[in-house]
């Protein structure tokens, strides 16, 4: 009987001691405005790792789109975890994000365009991400640092969360709690981040990430992916015509729209113009991605076992 007993405790305790997933290349997918063909875009890499055999290259160069990306002044090479996350009715239940990540040493404010999206959460069916971690070219240029955005809070905001180095790993841990709560709860953090090991107190946040209007739009649809949530990691660059313009002499006259996602006006098809100075290839390596319900079940520190 003590045998058994002690089979059972321990079974329990090994399945439990890591829930976190693995989010290996099986379970995530090529964003559908990735450019073709993918592979040029997105591939393994053995040389530039921070564990185990293998990472994941994203590049970005000048003139790549797809679809309506090309129109509305955008590009990208984008993965989306095949895995929907619903959110809870009330807080307490988290979700922890952790991925590695590597700008080569020659990376320039420049390689960012306007703004890169370097990860986020989508509702589906809602145009804004709930959050995203970003670059702005010109805060770059004042010192390489990484952003906060988070567009559907209840209370909107948009912080610095500290300078980075290239050509080293950085390691990063996201805490979301996407719970359907009306109001903020005291002494309660709905989202923070740790970058490095080291606890960002400035990007910290309090309230409600999700708003009613949030949830009407995403169920607005009708479909059973309705109110669920995606993550995406790669690079994303919208309105990158807003750092062609700025950055080139304008010689002929511009079409513009309206992004029906962000409301800012932005180039038509902008890459279908002949511009001097081209936006640089952006090249961002990223390893070790996880999604997990505690934060040391995504701590790469914590972990013996790669993601590969």
């Amino acid at each position: 009987m003590r045998k058994i007993i002690f089979v059972l405790v321990s079974i329990l305790f090994f399945s439990n001691l890591s829930l976190a997933i693995d989010i290996t290349i099986k379970k995530t997918k090529n964003h559908h405005l990735t450019p073709k063909p993918n592979k040029n875009y997105f591939m393994l890499d053995t040389e530039v790792v921070r564990a185990g055999k293998q990472s994941q290259k994203f590049i970005l160069p000048h003139g790549v789109c797809n679809g309506q990306d090309c129109r509305r002044s955008a590009q990208r090479t984008e993965r989306i975890v095949n895995r929907l996350h619903k959110p809870s009715k009330k807080y307490g239940k988290p979700l922890y994000y952790a991925w590695s990540i590597y700008f080569p040493e020659k990376f320039t404010s420049d390689w960012a365009g306007n703004q890169t999206l370097l990860g986020q959460v989508k509702m589906k069916n809602v145009g804004l991400p709930v959050w995203s971690i970003e670059l702005h070219s010109s805060t770059l240029k004042r010192g390489m640092g990484f952003f906060l955005k988070l567009r559907e809070s209840t209370v909107t905001a948009s912080m610095h969360c500290g300078a980075f180095k290239t050509g080293e790993w950085i390691d990063i841990i996201v805490k979301a709690d996407y719970a359907k709560e009306k109001k903020s709860l005291e002494n309660y953090k709905t989202f923070e981040v740790w970058i490095n090991g080291e606890y960002v107190k400035s990007c910290s946040h309090s309230y409600p990430l999700i708003t009613k209007k949030t949830l009407k739009e995403s169920h607005s649809s009708g479909y059973s992916t309705s109110g669920k949530l995606d993550f995406r990691y790669g690079v994303y660059r919208p309105n990158v015509g807003a750092w062609l313009m700025s950055n080139n002499r304008i010689k002929k006259k511009l079409k513009y729209l309206r992004d029906p996602d962000g409301g800012e006006q932005v180039i038509m098809h902008p890459f279908k113009l002949d511009w001097e100075k081209k936006i640089p290839t952006a090249t961002i390596y990223y390893d070790e991605v996880r999604i997990g319900k505690s934060k040391d079940e995504v701590n790469i520190n914590l972990q013996t076992k790669p993601v590969d």
